[in-house]
């Protein structure tokens, strides 16, 4: 029986055919590489879009939240006291004069120099709450 294919034939195919499937396989690989490329250019830019999204949301609520304070602290003002160094002047007797009959009443109210207390007696509002922590990726 003859052979189909000479042997000339048979080496030159055998070399088409590796020849055609390398060329197959390196073509698959680089068309896997360019969709890979392109989704994860595209995830980027989607993540750049919803970073820019959450950026722009954060600084809008931390302006809020500052003019939020602004505010409160326009309306509840804070004294401030500092306690300074205080001298002791020792100087001369100073006499005062009794005052008139009939103008000390019995009860009445008596002064004391040098010592005011204020108690403050009305509490102060809260500053508004921070704004809300923003959700992580």
């Amino acid at each position: 029986m003859r052979a189909l294919l000479s042997t000339g034939q048979r080496n030159r195919s055998r070399v088409v055919l590796a020849v055609l499937s390398g060329t197959l396989a390196a073509a698959t690989a680089a068309g896997t590489g360019v969709a890979t490329a392109m989704a994860a250019q595209e995830s980027a830019r989607d993540n750049a879009v919803k970073a820019a999204e959450k950026a722009a949301a954060d600084a809008a609520a931390a302006k809020t939240h500052h003019d939020a304070l602004v505010k409160w602290a326009k309306e509840n003002p804070t004294v401030v006291t500092k306690d300074r160094p205080t001298k002791t002047v020792v100087g001369p007797r100073v006499l005062a004069k009794a005052s008139s009959s009939g103008s000390a009443k019995v009860g009445g109210s008596s002064s004391r120099s040098g010592t005011s207390s204020s108690s403050g007696g009305t509490s102060r509002p809260k500053p508004p709450p921070p704004p809300p922590a923003s959700a992580g990726s």
